[in-house]
């Protein structure tokens, strides 16, 4: 068998590359302060909580999921008590989502504790970091803006 050499990563130079570095480590820190829900679960129960009731098709789209994968995750909410179905008063054949107070709960939780994991990181930057930081987040949040 032919020795394999050892893979190196240069170390991340562009923008681009940074970012997406340090936005998958806090991602990491933050998945630890969901609750015990998957990224998925809890994004589409936040998303429930924000725009519902909404249409199962409705909320795939929103989330960016196929209809059969949200399927899955909405009856996982479900089985949680953190979502019900309700007829869709206007279409019969069609259920609408609503978050349970247990699932409005449970989305407070996980952005409460996850701001709390955030505050204690940002506790080793000095004020010149925490300012840049701030006047930071009005461009990240439009980078997360629907398309």
């Amino acid at each position: 068998m032919a020795k394999m050499d050892a893979v190196t990563f240069a170390t991340p130079t562009s923008d681009a590359e940074r970012l997406t570095l340090v936005i998958g480590r806090l991602n990491r820190r933050l998945q630890a302060a969901t609750g015990g829900l998957s990224h998925g679960l809890l994004s589409a129960l936040a998303v429930v909580a924000k725009h519902g009731p909404v249409r199962l098709s409705d909320l795939a789209q929103l989330e960016g999921v196929s209809a059969p994968n949200m399927t899955r995750t909405i009856a996982e909410l479900e089985t949680r008590g953190y979502v019900v179905r309700r007829s869709d008063p206007h279409d019969g054949r069609a259920a609408l989502i609503e978050v349970a107070d247990a699932g409005a709960a449970a989305v407070r939780e996980a952005r409460d504790t996850r701001a709390r994991v955030i505050a204690q990181l940002l506790e080793v930057l000095d004020d010149g970091e925490r300012s840049a930081l701030r006047a930071a987040l009005p461009a990240l949040e439009r980078l997360t803006e629907p398309s």
